[in-house]
Parts: structure tokens; sequence; C-alpha cells
């Protein structure tokens, strides 16, 4: 007969459970709040020079025409003009960059209970949204409108920031980009560009805000995890070809951005010609079940009083309801027929397989959202991701509580709690691995340890111990309600 669940476990893990929420939401509530940002409101403070004599830019893309909305440093200078870079990554031989087309530029339903302030604190979230999420502001001012300040930087002064409403002012203005470009998949990790292109006819600089990132299925949206590492990947696809006359650093002091730095890579190429001059010149140079069974088979409990009597046997066995427990009564009965196994170590066999299965349903379950997607993303190019999206996440949302629940019944709830717990986060660690991601921010990984602790309170409590009247068993309902607010903050923003 399985053992109860100890009543100091409960409390421990009622306890983990507590710690877990009030954990994360002090996270999130600090993330919300973000450091004090001098410059909100509609003109940012510090702008450089990319070019001497040239207009100015703000070293920051913003998810509003604000600076408040700050979000990712600038971290490459081209001068040249969009379509040269355009033509350099996507059509040179070799190029593996590809133009992010309207219908895969991070669009979907709207957050609509993201703060703003933690968007700018952090810079960590690229929105899944239509209506501001898929566009990035660059503010850009004219260069005589400005006063010289401390390093190198300019100040805004005489003007006011063109916003889009009202009679434009030829002082500033702020700008979406130009195109997007990536290279990498939707729905799994990617590097990703965003192009501005000076709106000043007289100015030969586009600046790039290089990032990698990665989709996360709880949060239906990219997260950034890099940006110095897709700087210098860029660099060094630009070092060594015939067009470019030098590759060097500016620092543009914009370190208060996720993963910066400070600095940018300036890309210089040669005679910097007009779009057709440069794209002439490129084109010219041609630019383990079995073995874990037969060791169940062989393993021998210490005394008889250990083994599981007759009529345990029997009564556990028509326990196990639904399909699972008519593949292990098919298993048991098998083994018997052949004389294989008496029925001890029938149920040894059955009880191994059992834990097994739990691990490797919820290890499969969680990995076949992430490279399902990935799958359909190639084989469907014209599908909207939205599509996909719909369609993969009730897997994660729903499948992982149920795979927990129908293959942790009738286990010993501590084991199958710690197999799940163990099933869970072993395939999440495999996840990031395989997308290349090695940071995380404290709230996402609060949010993962919830995940693991929620999947192994729900296997945990699929063990029916109490009489068929009490309806409610605290451990589903632990399990439930951190599963569901768990799924819920990062939907309405809170993570």
């Amino acid at each position: 007969m399985e053992q109860p669940w100890p009543p100091s476990t409960s409390v421990a893990l009622g306890l983990l459970v507590a710690v877990v929420l009030v954990a994360g939401a002090g996270s999130l509530a600090l993330s919300a709040a973000g450091p004090d940002d001098p410059r909100v409101g509609t003109t940012p403070a510090k702008l450089v020079e990319p070019r001497p004599g040239e207009n100015v830019f703000w070293p920051y893309t913003s998810t509003r025409r604000s600076a408040s909305g700050r979000t990712l440093a600038i971290n490459l200078v081209v001068y040249a003009d969009a379509e040269t870079v355009r033509y350099f990554l996507t059509e040179r031989g070799g190029a593996t960059w590809n133009e992010t087309t309207a219908e895969w530029q991070d669009v979907g339903p709207t957050t609509a209970g993201e703060s703003a302030a933690a968007a700018g604190a952090n810079g960590t979230v690229v929105e899944w949204a239509a209506a501001r999420g898929a566009t990035r502001y660059l503010y850009v001012h004219n260069y005589v409108l400005t006063e010289p300040g401390p390093n190198e930087t300019r100040r805004p002064y005489r003007a006011a920031p063109y916003t889009g409403h009202g009679e434009r002012n030829v002082g500033g203005r702020w700008i979406d980009e130009t195109y997007q470009l990536h290279d990498g998949n939707y729905f799994g990790a990617r590097d990703h560009l965003r192009i501005y292109e000076s709106p000043f006819e007289s100015d030969e600089w586009v600046a790039v805000q290089a990032h990698s990132d990665h989709w996360d299925w709880f949060r239906l949206r990219h997260t950034v995890h890099a940006t110095d590492a897709t700087r210098d990947r860029l660099e060094r696809e630009f070092m060594g070809e015939p067009s470019v006359e030098t590759v060097w650093r500016m620092y543009l002091g914009n370190r208060r951005a996720l993963g910066s730095d400070g600095w940018a890579t300036v890309v210089d190429f040669v005679g910097l010609l007009g779009a057709g001059g440069i794209g002439s010149g490129l084109a010219a140079v041609g630019l383990v079940a079995g073995r874990d069974a037969t060791a169940l088979v062989r393993r021998r409990t210490a005394t008889a009083g250990n083994r599981p009597s007759p009529r345990e046997f029997d009564r556990s066995l028509r326990a196990s309801a639904g399909p699972v427990g008519a593949a292990k009564r098919a298993v048991v009965s098998g083994l018997l027929a052949r004389g294989w196994l008496d029925r001890e170590d029938a149920l040894l066999v059955v009880r191994g397989l059992s834990y097994a299965l739990l691990f490797a349903a919820l290890f499969g379950c969680y990995l076949s959202v992430r490279f399902g997607g990935i799958a359909l993303e190639n084989r469907f190019a014209d599908i909207s991701p939205k599509v996909i999206a719909a369609g993969l996440y009730p897997v994660l949302a729903l499948g992982l509580p149920a795979v927990a629940h129908v293959f942790g019944r009738d286990l010993d709830p501590v084991r199958s709690f710690s197999v799940a717990a163990l099933g869970v986060g072993a395939a999440i660690v495999v996840d990031y691995r395989a997308l290349g991601v090695t940071v995380l921010s404290l709230d996402v990984v609060l949010h993962r340890v919830g995940v693991v602790v929620a999947i192994g309170l729900l296997a945990a409590g699929a063990v029916s111990r109490r009489s068929s009247t009490e309806t409610v068993n605290p451990l589903v309902a632990a399990g439930t309600l951190l599963w569901v607010t768990l799924l819920v903050a990062p939907l309405v923003g809170w993570l």
C-alpha cells in the first residue's frame, strides 16, 4: 500500500508554494517600479553624434514616442543608406539574414495589463502586440538645434520634438524602423535587427538595434536574452569585406539597457556612395527503458515485510483506471503468463515503469510544444504565427497538468512529486540549452521554479487517499491554484 503524504512534507510544500508566490510578486513589483528615470517625457536629454557634423539620435529604442519607454541600446551604426545595409546582409554570397515580413513582426494580442515602466526599466520583453508592441521608435534630432554636453554628447534646445501629431517641427522626431531582419526561428531562438534610417536627407548613417531573442510560450511573445553577442556577430560579418573600408567601435554610453556595454560598432563602406553605387560594387565583388526494467526485475527488497501481499497487489492493479491502468495490467498479465516473474516482482516492474512514464510524458509534452512550433513554422511558412500559437498553447496550458494527473495516479505521492518536478525541470533546462539561452531574469527563474512545483503538486495529488465523498484533494487544489496563477501572470503583463 502506498504511504500517505507525511504531514511535515505537506507543510514544507505549502511553505514552498507561498515563498514562490510572494517572491514572484515582490520581483514583479520591483520590475514594474524600475529605477527613477529623469528623462521621462517626450524629449530625451542625451543625444549622440553618429558622424561628425550630422544629425544626432538618442542611443536607445523606445516602445513609445517618449524616453519613458526606453528598451534596448543602439549598438551598430553604418555609414551608408538602409538599402545598402539590406543588400549587404541579405543578398551577398553566403548571407543568412532574411527580411521580417509584417506577418512575423511580433504581432498579436495586446497584453493590456503590462506596465510601461516595467518595459522601460528592464527592456527584457519584445511584446507580441500589433498596437504598440511590434514597433520600436528611435528619436532623431536636428544637430543645429542642440548644444554640446559632457563626454561628446548633445542636448536638444530651442525646439520641441515632433511626435507625429499636429504641425511638424524640424527640431526632432520619433521614427519607427525602416525594416527588420532576422536569422533563426520565430518560435525558437533568433538574431533580430531593427534598422533605422535618418529622416534627414543630408545624413548618411543608419542606426541598428541588434539583439538575440527567444519565444517564450508562457508569455506568448519574444524575450530578449542577449544584445552584445549579436552586435559582435555583425561586426565579424562586416570585417574583411572588400566593400567595407573600416570597422571600429564608438562609445555611446547607453549601458542602462539590457546587456549593453555602452559600445556600438561603426561600419564605414568604401567611398560612401549611394545605394546604387554600393549595391553594384557589392554585386561585382560577389558577396534506456529496457535496461531500467531489467534492473528493476533484479531488484529485491531487504525484508519480506516490504513486499506487497497478493491482496494489495490485486487491489493496486484494479485501482489503476484509464488507459495507463490498462497498460499496467497488460504488462503484468504478460509477465505472469510467461512465468518470468512472480506477482511481487511484477508489481515492482510496473511501479518502476510508472515513474519512468511519468517523467518521460512530462518531459516530452513540454518539449513537444517548442519543437512542434518550430516544425510547423518551417512547414507552413505562409500561415500566421497566431494560428500556430493558438494551436500549441493549449498543449502547454492544459496538457502538462493533465499528463501529471493521469500518469501520477496510484503512485507514492512523495516520489510522484519528485519525478514529475524532475521531468519538467529537465525539460526546461534542455529547452534553454537548445535555444542557446544562458542568462535569465530573476522573475523568469522564479516563474519556472513555480512551474516545477505546480506540476509536482498535481502529480502528487493524483493519488486518491481519501474517501470518495471528499471531492477536493488539497494537493490538487494547491497545484491548480499555483498553475493558474503562473499561466495568468505572464499573459496580463505581470512577467
